[in-house]
């Protein structure tokens, strides 16, 4: 595995310098801790978003990624929409506070 001042040095030469980083490289991540590939762990304060709220790697989160990709990984749902995306939009607009409705566009 490359260690960080390779990774550093192949940023560089690929990635433009608009994109900044704090040359942490991740290698592994477990609930709010994040292991470099230099091997230190870290904190995660600033948590990817698809992590913020459960951590990186929740077992349930885990659990139900597999099971999604058993049958499909993600389609653009405006051309080939799913029944789990309209589950979802439906809890949230019950969890919603008030009694109009939260569907927005038509």
């Amino acid at each position: 595995m490359p260690n960080a001042s390779d990774l550093k040095a192949r940023q560089t030469a690929a990635v433009p310098g608009g994109v900044a980083t704090k040359g942490i490289y991740v290698a592994k991540a477990e609930n709010s801790e994040l292991w470099d590939v230099d091997g230190r762990r870290f904190i995660d304060f600033a948590a990817g978003i698809a992590v913020l709220n459960t951590g990186h790697r929740h077992p349930h989160v885990m659990a139900a990624v597999a099971k999604q990709c058993e049958l499909f990984a993600h389609t653009c749902f405006h051309v080939a929409p799913y029944e789990s995306y309209i589950r979802l939009a439906e809890r949230l607009n019950a969890a919603a506070p008030g009694d109009s409705s939260r569907r927005r566009c038509s």
